[in-house]
């Protein structure tokens, strides 16, 4: 059984741990935990593990209570630029790289290629979280990724779906079924150097009256959610392959215009999710 919990307090700095400004943070841990957790708090550079497992407490009139969520996303790093990261990051790239080479080998037509963050982008805003709004990073890593999914979803918008191109690309849902013909890959970091993730807030001033309790007022307290993004600049792989040619060509031009001039994830109408080549 384990022990009784203690509020672990660790010296971190919001950019790396080998920063010189520090930063008190508490983390509720068995008591037999707390030695063998020391180093891998302070040296742990994965945000992922930040957001979804260390969940800092601090100590409010004799209780543990959760830390403002405001706190812990302003304390992990946001910068992906160190040897250890930049060293994982390569050999993820390379094993991408491999898992296309493979799919050449059984003449499938690879099209991959590279944009850029025009805005702030954010994928994964609603997902299930500890806290109140999340992004999509990768689950052991940490580094933020794009799921093949939504790139899909975003490249079928506005298109015409008895377009027999479309069919050939997306397939068909029942009860006339067919597969689609084009794999679309998550998108993945082509450059840790310009990877970063910023802090964005949303500051709903009426918040009762969106819950329903109350009508708007100028006298209700403004409620920030702060939440994560990718940060403009960040240079991202894209990948579509086919057996045939012209429909991966085609899949590459639609998710091209899609990322563009429309964007992905949350919040496009605002600007966010926007893409450029260079």
């Amino acid at each position: 059984m384990p022990g009784p919990r203690h509020p672990r307090r660790e010296p971190r700095s919001p950019e790396h741990p080998g920063s010189s400004e520090k930063m008190a943070r508490h983390f509720p841990l068995p008591l037999e935990e707390v030695a063998h957790q020391a180093v891998g708090l302070q040296t742990c550079l994965n945000p992922g593990l930040w957001l979804d497992h260390f969940t800092e407490w601090e100590e409010r009139r004799g209780e543990l209570k959760r830390a403002e969520a405001s706190d812990k996303r302003q304390r992990i790093p946001r910068s992906f630029n160190f040897p250890e990261l930049c060293q994982l990051l390569s050999a993820y790239r390379n094993r991408w790289d491999r898992m296309l080479d493979a799919l050449r080998t059984q003449n499938y037509i690879v099209q991959k290629f590279t944009l850029r963050a025009a805005s702030r982008v954010i994928v994964g805003l609603g997902a299930e979280s500890v806290l109140e709004t999340s992004i999509r990073l990768h689950r052991i890593y940490g580094f933020p990724i794009i799921p093949g999914s939504a790139l899909k979803g975003v490249t079928k918008e506005g298109k015409n779906e008895s377009d027999p191109v479309f069919v050939d690309i997306f397939g068909k849902s029942p009860p006339e079924s067919q597969a689609g013909k084009v794999i679309f890959f998550d998108a993945i970091p082509a450059n840790p150097a310009n990877l970063t993730l910023e802090l964005d807030v949303m500051n709903p001033h009426y918040a009762p009256y969106y819950q329903g309790v109350a009508p708007p007022a100028d006298y209700h307290n403004p409620v920030p959610v702060f939440f994560l993004t990718i940060g403009p600049g960040s240079e991202f792989l894209f990948a579509v392959a086919s057996r045939e040619k012209h429909l991966a060509e085609r899949a590459r031009e639609w998710l091209i215009e899609a990322l563009t001039e429309i964007g992905i994830g949350a919040k496009t109408v605002a600007g966010y999710g926007l893409w450029e080549r260079w």
